[in-house]
């Protein structure tokens, strides 16, 4: 009777995981890559807004990349944000502002303490029609903007999701690190492109000005450290409809950024991540949620149940293979569209650490306390 319902249980979790993941692949497949023609008509106005606190050693690097851009520079500027940073980050922008002829920088202490406080005040100085987020520490290609604009102009999307990625992983913990991030992206991707939004990242956002000044994210996402880009894809999803977000797969679009340095700040990271999904509305956003977290909480169940009930561990096998299997078109897919394709002999690896992993995390984002740039929060 107990082994039944144990296999009941086993057997229906997983078929809800393949479903999911199935819906989420079937999106990335979904999506068309962008074409960009040789376009010197684009002149939609917008603002790089970037909020930035203790990144002396990175914002040099990201404004030399947002000067030499391929979009014309009559048509974007910059507005950094400095969340009160303890470092000579504000000093380095100015001294680079004097430097630079060629595109509008502007850069502004905030008054109110916090990424989202900051990311609001460097909007409500802008007036241009789209805004462009993105964080001191990424790197960004020279047809970042112009992907995006072009992106813009044909999809009718009034919200767009912009790929992700780390760089410059030189430990296998961090290449760990870096196909777990991987994974995340391309859910996201794979459910825009299937009409159901989950999630994006503020280091590759670009949103219409008016749809962030008039939207209520902000009261939903308040109570969160973390949280802003992906409570706003929630609320145009809420009041526009899935339409109104889109993916871009583009190479071009493609951000990087540096992976955590080691286990405890990749741990931060992630708890603080986690501490939003207590804030989501949508059912998309809730299902996924659940059924990867129920998933995975069956395995790590298993694997300890497994110390005093052999015969659980061949079925916990059993079910991590098919796991990857279910796992492997998407990741694999995502991974070669970024170019990083050395990350798929890890995959079937990550299934074993993934269980454990998502259990702690998922804990520690209710219990502990977690930090970002030097501030200590409590979930």
């Amino acid at each position: 009777m107990v082994v039944s319902l144990l296999m009941w249980i086993v057997t229906s979790v997983t078929i809800s995981y393949l479903i999911v993941i199935g819906i989420i692949t079937y999106g990335w497949f979904k999506l068309s890559a962008l074409v960009i023609e040789n376009d010197n008509t684009l002149e939609v106005s917008l603002s790089v807004v970037i909020a930035v606190r203790n990144e002396a050693g990175n914002i040099e690097h990201l404004l030399k990349q947002l000067v030499n851009q391929d979009y014309n520079s009559k048509f974007y500027e910059v507005i950094i944000v400095d969340d009160h940073s303890t470092d000579n980050t504000y000093h380095l922008v100015n001294h680079f502002l004097k430097k630079n002829t060629g595109v509008k920088i502007n850069i502004m202490h905030a008054t109110g303490e916090g990424k989202k406080s900051a990311l609001k005040e460097g909007v409500a100085t802008s007036s241009a029609k789209l805004i462009v987020t993105t964080d001191g520490d990424c790197d960004v290609k020279p047809g970042w903007l112009k992907s995006i604009v072009t992106y813009y102009n044909y999809s009718g999307s009034r919200l767009i999701i912009g790929p992700v990625i780390y760089e410059n992983e030189k430990t296998l913990l961090q290449k760990f690190f870096s196909l777990d991030f991987t994974s995340l992206v391309a859910s996201g991707a794979g459910s825009a492109g299937a009409g159901l939004p989950l999630m994006g990242n503020g280091a590759n956002l670009a949103f219409e000005r008016d749809i962030y000044t008039d939207n209520k994210a902000n009261d939903n996402s308040r109570k969160f450290v973390s949280g802003d880009d992906v409570f706003l894809i929630h609320e145009i999803t809420k009041k526009y409809g899935a339409k109104a977000i889109g993916f871009l797969r583009s190479r071009n679009a493609i951000v990087s950024t540096l992976s955590p340095k080691n286990i405890g700040e990749f741990f931060n990271q992630r708890s603080r991540w986690a501490s939003k999904a207590t804030g989501y509305r949508l059912l998309w956003p809730v299902i996924v949620s659940l059924t990867v977290f129920l998933f995975n909480i069956l395995l790590f169940l298993m694997l300890t149940g497994s110390i005093f009930f052999s015969w659980l561990l061949p079925v916990y096998l059993l079910i991590i293979l098919t796991k990857f299997i279910i796992d492997m078109p998407l990741v694999f897919s995502f991974l070669s569209f970024a170019e990083k394709s050395k990350l798929k002999t890890l995959l079937f690896f990550m299934e074993f650490i993934y269980p454990v992993y998502i259990v702690f995390v998922a804990v520690a984002s209710l219990v502990f306390r977690f930090n970002w740039k030097g501030r200590e929060q409590l979930r």
